[in-house]
């Protein structure tokens, strides 16, 4: 199975800024340093959530029912990265190249 990679974009796009070539959890990360928050995954029960410093404004919380830990936050992390933050979005790198070439 071929490894999918990303694309992560500022809101609006600046080409300049585009960082193409990543794991989905790279484009997390990427996501959460350049917004300047800081976060953690915890269980409560048999939900885990995803804390945040300064969440973005009308979000829902992102949280799995996953019983595998993993699995868990890479639910979360791929809500993350469609959610964007209000800041990003992410896409995959075939539609970011066909993008560049139109």
């Amino acid at each position: 199975m071929a490894l999918t990679l990303f694309t992560l974009r500022t809101v609006p796009p600046q080409r300049l800024t585009d960082a193409p070539g990543l794991t989905l959890s790279e484009a997390f990360a990427r996501m959460i340093a350049l917004s300047g928050r800081a976060y953690m995954f915890t269980r409560t029960g048999y939900v885990m959530h995803l804390l945040m410093t300064d969440p973005p404004m009308g979000a829902s919380e992102f949280q799995s029912r996953n019983g595998s830990d993993w699995a868990a936050r890479m639910e979360i992390v791929e809500q993350v990265c469609a959610h964007g933050l209000g800041e990003f979005q992410v896409i995959a790198d075939e539609q970011y190249h066909r993008e560049r070439a139109a």
